[in-house]
């Protein structure tokens, strides 16, 4: 199946002055975003070529050592589930030095 081209283009609206990206996809018009939006589509992509990547890479290396496929999906499915908890953490307001436990800033 042929893939159809994704492209980007910039524009300023004259209603609001506010700069913003539009999407197209085989040359038609699929959205219009900010760049806050944007920015945030852009950082998701990285990161899913990131873990897709890996994915991968752990299923190329199960079946170059011919293990089980069922233990390929077991770990995927945990190595997911990881990934998962670490996006769920918050961002610390604060600095605190490791031995001490003290805020440091």
């Amino acid at each position: 199946m042929k893939e159809r081209e994704f492209s980007v283009d910039g524009i300023v609206a004259m209603r609001d002055k506010q700069p913003y990206l539009r999407l197209f996809m085989g040359g038609e018009q699929i959205g219009q975003v900010t760049m806050a939006a944007a920015r945030k589509i852009a950082a998701d992509i990285v990161q899913m070529c990131a873990r897709t990547e890996a994915d991968a890479m752990i299923l190329t290396w199960f079946e170059k050592q011919g293990f089980p496929m069922a233990a390929c999906a077991a770990l995927m499915v945990e190595f997911r589930d990881f990934r998962r908890a670490l996006d769920g953490e918050t961002v610390e307001g604060s600095m605190s030095d490791p031995d001490t436990g003290k805020t440091v800033g």
